[in-house]
């Protein structure tokens, strides 16, 4: 599909170096990537993102997300995250820019704004075609940024509408998750804070449904309607996927890592790994470094 903005793309794909790109818009980054392929894993906090070129393939859990030029994905959680950029190259790069949305100001637009689409079930992560007046609010903010002049007054103006409209489209219904003071989302954010800084250790789901205001039982199923796995699932992920950063980022002793990471044995944790990656971690780890001196 052609880019919504060409000559605004065509000038990012010249300038932009590879890899994320804050803007002087601190909400605002951009992503440029040259070489197809699977990206380090990741947790991608709550965010909202439009593709302008190119297409990217999204896993979280067992569910995979597909989307291209023109289309957006928000979430409202933390969610762990396996990316992989579809047919991109030096000449016609994938290009995204995200958005990091202010509390603040999302909350007040949602008190000011009636939902214009029906919550459609309770997973706090989609991807959606923008329409026409969303996708001309992000062609003024790309203009925008490149005014230095005009970035401080009209950014902001901006950026407001763009969550307005997202407020009224179809991942309305997942950003008013993300500022829900209350309620069963709200409960499940609480629990992710918390297996985020405990990943390491062990998992203690009682504690986490307390902590919750839920049963067990709803715990666990709230929390994988949400995020698309289990508590344990996402423990798991957070670990392997830290593991593959830092055998991406440099060379690690893989029992050392293991422990490191909160497992019992370094076997167990390389079968975890070789069943996500496909691969054992050693081996993984020689080829990301490969890939990264070719691109």
């Amino acid at each position: 599909m052609t880019s919504p903005f060409p000559k605004l793309v065509s000038h990012l794909a010249n300038r932009l170096p590879k890899g994320e790109t804050r803007t002087a818009l601190g909400s605002v980054s951009f992503l440029k990537v040259i070489t197809p392929g699977e990206l380090v894993p990741e947790v991608q906090e709550p965010v909202v993102s439009l593709i302008l070129q190119g297409e990217k393939r999204l896993s979280i859990g067992r569910n995979a997300l597909h989307y291209r030029v023109g289309d957006t994905y928000a979430a409202a959680i933390d969610l762990p995250t396996r990316i992989e950029i579809l047919g991109c190259s030096r000449t016609r790069p994938y290009i995204a820019m995200t958005l990091r949305p202010d509390p603040a100001l999302l909350a007040d637009l949602a008190q000011r704004s009636e939902p214009m689409v029906p919550t459609s079930g309770t997973r706090a992560f989609a991807v959606h075609p923008a329409d026409t007046d969303l996708l001309d609010a992000y062609r003024r903010l790309l203009q925008t940024l490149e005014r230095a002049g005009d970035l401080d007054v009209m950014g902001p103006l901006i950026e407001k509408e763009i969550l307005f409209r997202l407020l009224q489209s179809p991942q309305g219904p997942i950003l008013r998750k993300l500022v829900a003071n209350g309620g069963r989302h709200a409960g499940i954010a609480k629990a992710i804070a918390r297996i985020r800084a405990e990943y390491t250790g062990p998992l203690r789901a009682a504690n986490l449904a307390s902590a919750s205001g839920m049963s067990v039982p709803t715990f666990y199923r709230r929390f994988k309607a949400e995020t698309g796995m289990s508590p344990l699932q996402y423990r798991t992920r957070l670990r392997l996927y830290e593991a593959r950063r830092r055998l991406h980022a440099t060379p690690s002793h893989v029992a050392r890592l293991a422990f490191e990471l909160g497992y019992d044995s370094p076997s167990q944790f390389s079968r975890e790994y070789a069943r996500e990656f496909g691969v054992p971690p050693a081996r993984d780890a020689g080829l990301m470094r490969a890939r990264v001196l070719s691109g």
